[in-house]
């Protein structure tokens, strides 16, 4: 058994190389896309400038302003290329990172079993780490998807408005030269890009990591989440607070934090008509309350028009992967009007447990607490 488990460590361990040969591969393919995905918008800016004031000239040659046109349209047909492959390389490389994550957290249990490490077992040709291991393990691989998911957005949010920034300050930059009229309105423009882009990265920051939660505590991070996720939802998020509030370990005040706000966004991607957020305080302890009103009974327009076509969703004559995909679609909508999935009390006591933190949850699941202290 040891020697077939060294076997398979050492093929785990030859593909752990080959999956970071193709992952370092992609990553330069990548970066060659989006350099060259800039220039081609670049161009395509500067294609669609010319065309514009060879439209707004009366004096300019329609045959001039035909081959600026076809060279806009070139230029667009080859940046809509270019973002197309680069989608495609992005999801290769998200595919390859998740065998990658696997292989990576497998070996290192396999390797401790063939060496014959007292505390692992095999049991149906299974391998169960030892818990430490198994702990160490988890917690190395949770914080590469940590830092990778950061990297993503970062990529994704600020990276990529810093980036369109830069570009419409060149066209400003140009136009200056060229129609200071003109230059004045794409100013007005990237200002407007600017302030997006530090609200989105406020947000992001926000989102990782409070600079608030720190400095203030629990209720002023609450009370600003609740106003975040009303505003980005449209869903009315309602905070209270009850008693005294005072500054808990660092550990318990981040943990609180991030199940009650992950508490209110299930609630919103829910469809909660409203989300009530209310910490009691006491001698004791805390105790945080999230609680959802369950979209059900009340009656959107949108909800009476599928009420009109109720009837039709439901016809005999339709084909079956068509009449399959409504019934899925309507298990779907009636699944959201239950609260939160099964597995979520499972979750939150998981992350609980090692703060000390008790977690309850209600029977049609639209209310969940947390409690710390008590």
């Amino acid at each position: 058994m040891n020697e077939q488990l060294s076997a398979l460590g050492d093929e785990l361990e030859r593909d752990q190389q080959q999956l970071q040969r193709e992952l370092e591969e992609i990553e330069l393919l990548l970066k060659q896309a989006a350099v060259e995905a800039e220039r081609n918008e670049a161009r395509r800016v500067q294609a669609e400038q010319r065309l514009g004031q060879l439209e707004a000239d009366p004096a300019a040659p329609p045959e001039t302003v035909a081959e600026a046109r076809a060279q806009m349209l070139n230029q667009t047909r080859r940046a809509v290329l270019m973002q197309a492959q680069l989608d495609v390389l992005t999801g290769k490389q998200r595919t390859l990172q998740r065998f990658m994550d696997r292989v990576t957290s497998l070996l290192p249990v396999v390797r401790a079993e063939a060496a014959g490490a007292p505390s692992q077992v095999v049991s149906n040709g299974n391998v169960s780490p030892a818990p430490a291991a198994a702990e160490t393990s988890d917690g190395l691989v949770a914080q590469e998807q940590m830092r990778r998911e950061i990297a993503r957005q970062m990529h994704d949010g600020p990276a990529q408005s810093i980036a369109n920034i830069a570009l419409q300050a060149q066209i400003v930059q140009r136009l200056f030269e060229r129609d200071p009229s003109r230059a004045s309105q794409e100013l007005n423009e990237l200002v407007v890009m600017v302030q997006q882009a530090l609200e989105a990265t406020k947000t992001f920051i926000f989102d990782v990591r409070p600079m608030v939660l720190d400095d203030l505590g629990l209720v002023p991070t609450l009370r600003r989440s609740a106003s975040e996720r009303s505003r980005r939802s449209s869903v009315p998020v309602r905070f209270e607070s009850v008693g005294t509030d005072r500054r808990l370990p660092t550990e318990v005040e981040s943990g609180l934090f991030r199940m009650i706000d992950d508490s209110v966004a299930a609630y919103v991607a829910l469809t909660a008509t409203s989300v009530l957020v209310r910490v009691d305080w006491s001698e004791r302890g805390v105790r945080a309350t999230v609680h959802g009103t369950s979209p059900k009974g009340v009656q959107t327009a949108e909800q009476r028009a599928k009420a009109v076509v109720a009837a039709a969703r439901r016809d005999k004559t339709l084909p079956d992967q068509l009449a399959s995909m409504i019934h899925q679609q309507e298990e779907d909508e009636a699944a959201r009007g239950r609260g939160l999935p099964e597995g979520v009390r499972a979750e939150f006591e998981q992350r609980a447990a090692p703060l000390g933190i008790k977690v309850n949850m209600s029977e049609d699941r639209w209310q969940i607490e947390f409690v710390a202290g008590e």
